[in-house]
C-alpha cells in the first residue's frame, strides 16, 4: 500500500495520540527534534565508502577516463552518472560542487522533506529525502547508514518522494522547522 501525505495536525492527531509534534515510521518516532538532528548529519555529505561498478558506457572527466565495467568511488559514481547518463549536471561539474549543490539543498528553507521506508532492502530501512522546488535538485539521506545515498533532478520533482512507500511530508511550518 503506497501512504503519501503532508503531516498536518489531524494526522499527526491521530497517529501519535494527541501529540502535534511526532509521528511514527517503521517504529521510529519522528519528531521536530529529530528532523533537526538529521538535517545536521545530512548536511555533512557523507557518501559510501564503497565502491560501485560503473555500468554505462566510457566517459573521460577531468582528464581521466572510466570505462564501462570499472569499480569507481561511490560519490564519483553518482557525478558522473548525474552527468553523462541523466545530463543534469555541466561537464565541468566537480564532486564539490555536487556536494555544494546538496548542503544547499539539504539546508534551505524552502526544501521540502520528506520521510519513508526504503523497502528494497530486509528489514526496511528510513530514509529522508530533501527536495528544492527552486533547483529540482533531491537528496536521499539514509539515515541507518548516515550517508548520502543519492544526489540528482528528478523529473517528477517533490512527486518523486511522494510515490515512496509510506512516505510523509514534514510541514516544515507547523513543525517550525
Amino acid at each position: 500500500m503506497i501512504v503519501s501525505m503532508n503531516v498536518s495536525a489531524d494526522v499527526l492527531d491521530a497517529q501519535s495520540g494527541g501529540d502535534r509534534n511526532a509521528v511514527e515510521l517503521l517504529g521510529r518516532l519522528i519528531t521536530p527534534e529529530v528532523v533537526r538532528e538529521v538535517i545536521q548529519k545530512a548536511s555533512a555529505i557523507h557518501w559510501g565508502v564503497h565502491l560501485l561498478r560503473w555500468r554505462y558506457f566510457d566517459v573521460t572527466h577531468a582528464g581521466r577516463v572510466y570505462h564501462r565495467g570499472a569499480l569507481i568511488p561511490t560519490a564519483l559514481w553518482h557525478l558522473l552518472k548525474r552527468i553523462y547518463v541523466d545530463q543534469d549536471w555541466s561537464a565541468d561539474t566537480t564532486l564539490d560542487r555536487l556536494n555544494a549543490d546538496a548542503r544547499a539543498t539539504v539546508q534551505a528553507d524552502d526544501t521540502e522533506i520528506w520521510v519513508y521506508g526504503y523497502y528494497r532492502t530486509a528489514p526496511p530501512r528510513l530514509q529522508w529525502g530533501f527536495c528544492s522546488p527552486s533547483t529540482g535538485i533531491a537528496v536521499v539521506y539514509d539515515d541507518e547508514a548516515d550517508l548520502i545515498a543519492t544526489v540528482f533532478k528528478p523529473i517528477e520533482g517533490t512527486r518523486f518522494f511522494a510515490g515512496q512507500l509510506s512516505a510523509y511530508r514534514i510541514d516544515r511550518q507547523e513543525w517550525a522547522i
